[in-house]
């Protein structure tokens, strides 16, 4: 599932708002080695976004790439003491188009639009953290490879998914960002968030 904004026009856009030599664009090493890390090759737009603009810029969000290496470390130990747990990152991410369709559905009945699935998510990575435990997460495959997802921390048994919109503070559901129903692509979740933050 691909953006409707390009990198170039994200460039462009965060031109408007920040002095671009502040950025600091990973080199295809360090992209390496973070997906050495992860276990898996990223997806094409986040792998893109993080050899232009790095973890972003402010007044942007900027992802912190530490938490995310030690919440993946600490995420494999856990495997790795409780195999019986354990998924792959590498292995097909079980949210489909058809799960998708339900959600506006489900809001307009005004019923909770969300996904139910075990924890922690196959085919998914830590993206970023939204205080206590919830975060976003990143689909890593499949028809909705690129896709921001927001859940409990990895940890958790039986939680609840559904698409991340940290420009959107709906608190509806009681949920921290939910309410939103159409899963986002990484630019465009970022790029949403970007232009939220200048308000």
């Amino acid at each position: 599932m691909r953006s409707e904004v390009s990198l170039a026009q994200l460039g462009n856009e965060l031109a408007q708002l920040t002095d671009l030599s502040a950025i600091a664009p990973l080199s295809e090493e360090e992209v390496q080695a973070l997906e050495g890390v992860v276990g898996a090759p990223l997806p094409e737009e986040f792998r893109s976004f993080l050899l232009r603009f790095g973890p972003g810029v402010q007044p942007g969000p900027v992802l912190n790439l530490e938490w995310i290496i030690d919440e993946t470390l600490r995420e494999q130990q856990r495997f790795a003491e409780e195999p019986e747990a354990a998924v792959s990152v590498s292995a097909s991410f079980p949210i489909s188009r058809a799960h998708v369709s339900r959600l506006p559905q489900l809001a307009a009945e005004g019923t909770k639009p969300i996904l139910w699935f075990d924890k922690p998510m196959p085919g998914t990575m830590f993206l970023c953290g939204h205080g206590c435990t919830w975060i976003s997460m990143l689909a890593m495959n499949g028809d909705l490879a690129d896709t921001v997802w927001m859940t409990e921390m990895g940890w958790a048994e039986d939680m609840y998914w559904w698409p991340s919109a940290p420009w959107h503070k709906h608190d509806r559901w009681g949920f921290p960002y939910s309410g939103w129903t159409e899963p986002v692509p990484f630019l465009d979740w970022y790029t949403r968030w970007t232009r939220s933050l200048q308000h």
